[in-house]
């Protein structure tokens, strides 16, 4: 047995404690690797110093489009080119700007989330359509993120930053990503949210960051950010390949051929032209906004025509039913309260689903928030039902804050046929199948007045020629039986359905 000589004990217990305290001190944590990466990316002055940061050139794609002609069929994925991304993080402002392809679709998109004085505000500009503007949950993208809201919160600027600001004994895990070992470590952005970081050892970069982020379709879902390709900006190294999952599943991917930071010139995008300035100031002064109109189609039926994509309303002696809830919750809470003024004792009890495709259901959630039952054809069930029953908490939604006080159910699958009724008034939906465009698909048809909604299928009122879905839709009808007088389109306007004949007639077959 060793025996400790007497008087050493407290001598012994300092050094050891030095020793722990060394050791302790050489210990890697979140912030001394968010030191080394910024270090390794030119330094933490010029990481610190960015204000702005704009990707050029970007090419790529885009999975999650909820664009399929089947619900269960897999999502093939959407071409990006010409992407530019334009950060201003100084101001808290972002722009998406790119070209779509899907399909033998293709459209050149703008969506800028910009400030007047200190209060947001979306401006939207697709192809050659006019400007529009809207509040920031207004605006849609096909390009690499839901909204360019997300470039605020996701970039390697600010997932950096938030890494040097961590607790000085933030620990530190190792975390196993695409096969490759990282070091990975915990971070908070100025928001509150909590992201993780992961750390190559090799090149000491950051090269991932995940978070839970909240898509208006898909809701929560854990996201991986992963980062490549760093090149030099003006003595600052940046990522110019970008990958992004969500849920699992490829989300978008995009490769830029060049970058520029702190520039001035490139911030003309946030300006806002002074033909808009007075819709911008009623998008601020209603919070939630993107402009609807109402009109009479016939008698107890309406057009409720947004900036790009339109709903029916359908007036019952007690209650109103809307037929889609298309594009984003901004427009469906201006078409609660347009309908709200007109028709101030009839709640929004139903809303029928056409087809599935995010850009026509990107409402349904507002319009569920106010007590509505969704009226969902069982095709199309394995996407609407997530869409609806999916938590949407970060931040969260008008659905989400409102689940816990709603009564009933919110969605109803129906077979085939469903029809509503009340009094005089009915609204009857069929299902049609074997359309080239979307299958199922329904139809909404209100008997008293002849009048029938359809979506995708045809534009009405703009003369054009009959597409192969538009036969069909054509077809369709004449095999319901239904006597339509009057047809009124998602896109488009409202018309005589002699137009639809006419074209049905004189296409190819």
């Amino acid at each position: 047995m060793r025996v400790q000589p007497k008087g050493l004990g407290t001598a012994w217990v300092g050094a050891l404690a030095l020793v722990w305290l060394a050791s302790c001190a050489s210990q890697p944590t979140t912030q001394s690797l968010a030191r080394e990466a910024a270090v390794a990316m030119g330094g933490e002055d010029k990481l610190k110093a960015v204000q702005s940061v704009v990707m050029k050139g970007g090419t790529g794609a885009r999975f999650r489009l909820g664009s399929t002609t089947k619900a269960t069929d897999a999502e093939p994925g959407a071409g990006l080119a010409n992407v530019v991304e334009t950060l201003d993080l100084a101001n808290g402002r972002a722009v998406l700007d790119y070209e779509v392809k899907n399909g033998d679709f293709t459209q050149h998109r703008q969506e800028i989330l910009t400030k007047k004085g200190n209060a947001l505000v979306g401006l939207d500009q697709v192809g050659t359509r006019p400007l529009a503007v809207m509040s920031p949950s207004g605006l849609f993208s096909w390009g690499t993120q839901n909204s360019p809201e997300f470039l605020l919160r996701r970039n390697v600027v600010s997932a950096l930053l938030a890494g040097l600001t961590s607790p000085t004994d933030q620990p530190l895990e190792s975390r196993t990503l695409d096969g490759k070992s990282y070091q990975y470590g915990r971070a908070k952005l100025p928001n509150g949210e909590t992201i993780g970081l992961y750390f190559d050892a090799e090149s000491k970069l950051l090269a991932a960051f995940d978070a839970l982020d909240t898509e208006s379709m898909i809701g929560d879902a854990p996201a991986e950010y992963l980062l490549s390709d760093y090149r030099d900006v003006n003595g600052l190294k940046l990522p110019h390949a970008i990958a992004i999952r969500k849920g699992g599943q490829p989300y978008s991917n995009v490769q830029f051929t060049s970058a520029s930071v702190n520039d001035a010139a490139a911030m003309a995008v946030f300006d806002i032209p002074d033909a808009v300035s007075a819709e911008v100031d009623r998008a601020i002064a209603e919070r939630e906004y993107s402009p609807v109109t109402l009109s009479k189609a016939a008698e107890g039926v309406f057009f409720a025509a947004g900036y790009s994509h339109h709903s029916m309303v359908v007036e019952f002696p007690t209650f109103l039913a809307v037929v889609e809830a298309p594009y984003t919750e901004a427009q469906s809470h201006t078409l609660a309260r347009v309908l709200k003024a007109q028709f101030p004792d009839k709640p929004i009890r139903f809303v029928a689903v056409t087809h599935f495709h995010y850009d026509h259901t990107g409402g349904v959630r507002g319009l569920a928030s106010y007590g509505a039952t969704v009226l969902v054809e069982k095709g199309h069930e394995s996407v609407m039902r997530p869409v609806l029953e999916t938590p949407h908490s970060n931040p969260p939604d008008a659905l989400e804050a409102a689940r816990k006080n709603l009564t009933g159910g919110i969605l109803e699958i129906f077979d085939g046929r469903r029809t509503v009724t009340e009094g005089p008034q009915s609204l009857e939906l069929y299902t049609i199948v074997g359309n080239p465009h979307v299958d199922p698909k329904v139809l909404a048809y209100v008997p008293r007045t002849r009048v029938l909604f359809q979506s995708d299928l045809f534009f009405p009122g703009t003369g054009g020629a009959a597409s192969p879905a538009a036969v069909h839709l054509y077809d369709s009808v004449r095999t319901l039986g239904l006597k339509v007088a009057v047809n009124v389109g998602g896109h488009g306007g409202v018309a005589p359905f002699a137009e639809l004949e006419k074209a049905a007639a004189a296409a190819p077959r």
